[in-house]
């Protein structure tokens, strides 16, 4: 089931997931949103309401896996999760909002149980960092701490994004230190950070990633940020991946390990809601052909590599060396 899959991206998803051979059972709560899409695509459908669990849970028993593309994640990751869980479904989601993993993290022993896999953050704004962070965490023997960050190039501003970034922005700014989350005032502790193609300001922001970063290395102290594109990016809308090529978004992170070594690396890929698009459904493939159980983070369910399975992205990495 792809549910949310008449907004922006869902609609994206869904497009290229027929292309790729799949057809999937496309939900939301609105049968005239979807209908459209529904045409377009001549893909099965359900109207599946959240405000009910008794329901809800009734309308997934069918289903082996649901991904969630419907934002804010505020609002739908916890009832649609819970409802997999239930079901016996696995969860996947593309949010990267820290109180949504923090919530869906601590499914992890129920999960476990049920037997399914709860694993958030199957977009570019997580999937590109948190491999990222496995990677370098790795070439320095684990990382003690870790600084992520991604910066986007996009077509145009799914709808949703803004939505998502106000209603989370009452919950502060926040970084890990010695292993807990800990306050930070937004808009501080900006630093440079050096992308393949220059230097670039980057601005600590509460993302997913703190959450994620920690579930797939351990690192105690993790900070994430976010960079803003440069203002020379193509303006045309993207219609399906190939034009993706056009467009050039970055990951990147920095990993200092317990014998003070640090190495660093980079990500580099296309248009962002693309990459979101395409590394969903890889995320799907893979769990579905696999034994994931549980609520984990995308690095660690599918390996720091699974970020170079997505077309147009290469990395390349800095020779470790002391602090």
């Amino acid at each position: 089931m792809l549910y949310g899959a008449a907004g922006y991206t869902g609609a994206m998803v869904a497009r290229q997931a027929v292309a790729k051979g799949h057809r999937p059972i496309l939900a939301g709560r609105s049968e005239a949103a979807l209908a459209e899409l529904v045409n377009q695509l001549n893909l099965p459908y359900r109207v599946v309401a959240l405000e009910d669990p008794a329901v809800l849970v009734e309308a997934l028993v069918e289903f082996d896996l649901v991904l969630n593309t419907a934002g804010p994640f505020l609002y739908t990751a916890q009832p649609l999760s819970e409802a997999c869980i239930s079901s016996g479904t696995h969860y996947l989601d593309i949010s990267n909002e820290l109180q949504v993993f923090r919530a869906l993290y601590d499914l992890d022993e129920r999960a476990q149980q049920a037997e399914v896999a709860v694993i958030p953050g199957v977009g570019f704004g997580t999937v590109v960092t948190n491999c990222l962070a496995r990677y370098v965490s790795d070439a320095v023997g684990g990382a003690a701490s870790l600084e992520v960050a991604s910066r986007v190039a996009s077509a145009q501003a799914g709808p949703g994004a803004a939505v998502t970034m106000a209603e989370n922005l009452p919950f502060g700014g926040w970084i890990r230190r010695s292993g807990q989350l800990v306050p930070q005032e937004l808009f501080t502790g900006i630093r440079t950070i050096d992308f393949p193609d220059g230097p670039c300001e980057a601005m600590p922001v509460p993302t997913g990633d703190l959450e994620a970063a920690y579930w797939a290395t351990g690192a105690q102290n993790v900070i994430a940020y976010a960079v803003s594109p440069p203002d020379t990016e193509p303006s045309e809308e993207v219609e399906n991946v190939s034009v993706s090529k056009t467009y050039r978004s970055f990951g990147w992170a920095r990993a200092v390990g317990p014998d003070r070594f640090a190495a660093q690396a980079w990500v580099e890929t296309g248009e962002s809601y693309a990459f979101t698009a395409s590394a969903s459904i890889r995320a799907v493939e893979e769990t579905l052909s696999g034994s994931h159980r549980g609520a984990t983070s995308p690095a660690a369910a599918f390996g720091a590599d699974f970020v170079l399975t997505v077309e147009h992205t290469n990395r390349t990495d800095s020779t470790p060396g002391e602090v």
